[in-house]
């Protein structure tokens, strides 16, 4: 259901179509209510890039729908970069337009050391991201747009996030995205670990 309520998913080191396949449907229902997907995967998943539904009489033509959104071929663990350099989109755009792009009550409320992890993201330059993430600033800068233009954001990880070495520091990055708009505990947000296991 949270799903259908979400404006934007992102899709973390997860192949749905060959892993979990039940999960497009789901993603199918919520890019035809206007929710936009991004896929963060080195690999670019068939099932993500257009998916025919078997039940629907389209989908048996071989019709499909387009899920993803934008596609970002991160290079191999570079998911930490992506997100640090997304951050540092969204700061500067609530620096463009003070009080419009960060939840302030919500990390004001529920969160705890936002100057200091402020502080070191600033640390972090551009060049490095890019080197890291495997990506060109546009791109990043695109899916942070995604990000802070929608209301409700779910993301979602799978087993391509959690087998790295790097995996606990790049999900607590994740986190920290959803902190920045207070995209925990209401519709249509949160975060979505799934499982290793089929659906």
């Amino acid at each position: 259901d949270d799903f259908e309520k979400a404006e934007a998913i992102f899709i973390f080191g997860q192949n749905p179509g060959t892993n979990h396949p039940r999960m497009l449907s789901s993603l199918q229902t919520a890019k035809r209510n206007g929710c936009r997907i991004v896929a963060v995967n080195p690999l670019r998943e068939a099932g993500l890039l257009g998916f025919a539904h078997p039940q629907e009489v389209k989908g048996l033509l071989g019709i499909s729908t387009t899920l993803a959104s934008q596609y970002l071929q991160v290079r191999l663990n570079g998911d930490m970069a992506l997100l640090k350099g997304m951050q540092k989109a969204i700061l500067a755009e609530e620096e463009k337009r003070p009080g419009e792009v960060l939840d302030h009550a919500f990390i004001e409320k529920r969160t705890t050391g936002f100057e200091q992890w402020k502080i070191a993201l600033t640390a972090v330059g551009w060049e490095e991201i890019e080197a890291q993430s495997g990506l060109a600033r546009k791109e990043i800068e695109e899916a942070a747009r995604t990000y802070f233009e929608a209301d409700s954001v779910i993301s979602c990880w799978a087993m391509g996030l959690t087998q790295h070495k790097t995996a606990v520091a790049s999900i607590q990055e994740i986190v920290n995205l959803h902190l920045l708009r207070g995209n925990l505990g209401k519709p249509g947000a949160g975060l979505c670990p799934v499982r290793g296991h089929s659906n």
